[in-house]
């Protein structure tokens, strides 16, 4: 059967890396049939939303969202506070509860912008009412004049200037924008699947050195259950790339998997990089951290049942998380914001 890319982005925001031996009777984007129906996952939850499984804050039972970590052995990082709900489907009047795949850039004035894709609308953007960056109206434009494209990722080029990676036709492709992210002219693909060596979702970009190092993960498909690879590359210019090691699985470090991952690194050249994973007792978001940006070490757990990290500096060396989430009370998947309470790179 043909790939639907449409479907799959619309599932995105479910990123797991769960071992090929150890599948759970019930994995995000497995069709579900009672609706609303909470289930057990790790340490988390997932729920039945819209005919399909998706992660959850809530409780089996009934019980509130927010998760448990108290069968887990993984240390927490204890770096991040959820303050509150970012995004949702009302945001952009849609009823497809599906907002997933955010990401952030700081513009020139100081507010900040996201770049979601929203089901059935592809990538859409959200503009901050203030520079705190928690709370957000709808830009009134799809972005990339509809392309049915998903995974998002935005990289501060400075002033009013940004480039947006993101996935289409099985690829990662790139658009640079001049005008603070309204209006986007394509540049192509940076990393076809060929390269890749695999599907790739979505790209996070850090500069290293005297050029970039990118990290991507292999892309979700609703319903296939297939192990979670994270792999990274480097560039000079963004566009071209030259493909690193899997740092994943028995070729990596990170040896149970991740997806959709984040980087961030220090003043130091210490990295940090974000993920969401299943780690038997714990499902969410973790990190762990490395000297070269290859082998990393020190993983600990950030938020329980969230996924789809992104993180944007804030004032005084503090930063903001952006994650996604199973909103509850019948409000399908959105965006929550999260603010830093500790070391961003542990």
């Amino acid at each position: 059967m043909e790939f639907n890319p449409l479907a799959s982005l619309a599932l995105t925001a479910a990123l797991f890396c769960i071992p090929v031996t150890a599948f759970a009777s019930e994995l995000p984007g497995d069709p579900c049939t009672t609706e609303n129906k909470v289930v057990a996952l790790g340490g988390g939850s997932i729920k039945c939303t819209g005919g399909t499984w998706q992660p959850s804050q809530e409780t089996p039972g009934g019980g509130q969202p927010g998760g448990s970590q108290s069968n887990s052995t993984i240390k927490k990082a204890n770096n991040f506070r959820t303050v509150g709900t970012a995004l949702s489907q009302a945001t952009f009047s849609s009823t497809d509860q599906q907002v997933a795949d955010v990401t952030a850039v700081r513009l020139s004035n100081g507010n900040v912008k996201l770049f979601v894709y929203v089901a059935n609308q592809f990538i859409r953007s959200a503009t901050s009412t203030n520079k705190n960056g928690t709370s957000f109206v709808a830009d009134p434009t799809s972005i990339l004049n509809g392309t049915a494209a998903g995974q998002p990722r935005a990289v501060s080029l400075g002033g009013n200037s940004m480039r947006l990676f993101y996935v289409e036709g099985g690829n990662i492709n790139a658009a640079i924008s001049n005008d603070g992210g309204v209006t986007f002219t394509k540049e192509g693909p940076v990393i076809t699947g060929a390269e890749a060596g695999f599907e790739p979702g979505g790209l996070s970009v850090i500069k290293q050195g005297g050029g970039y190092r990118g990290y991507f993960s292999n892309l979700e498909r609703p319903g296939v259950r297939a192990e979670r690879v994270m792999r990274t590359a480097t560039s000079t210019d963004m566009i071209h790339w030259t493909m690193g090691p899997v740092i994943t699985g028995s070729a990596g470090t990170i040896t149970d998997g991740g997806s959709h991952p984040f980087a961030v690194i220090d003043k130091k050249g210490k990295i940090a990089l974000y993920y969401a994973g299943d780690r038997g007792g714990f499902y969410g978001i973790l990190v762990s951290t490395s000297k070269n940006g290859v082998s990393f070490s020190g993983e600990k757990s950030v938020i329980t049942g969230g996924g789809d990290p992104d993180i944007l500096p804030a004032a005084k060396d503090t930063a903001l998380l952006y994650y996604g989430a199973d909103l509850g009370s019948g409000l399908g998947f959105g965006i929550k914001v999260a603010k830093s309470t500790g070391k961003v790179v542990p």
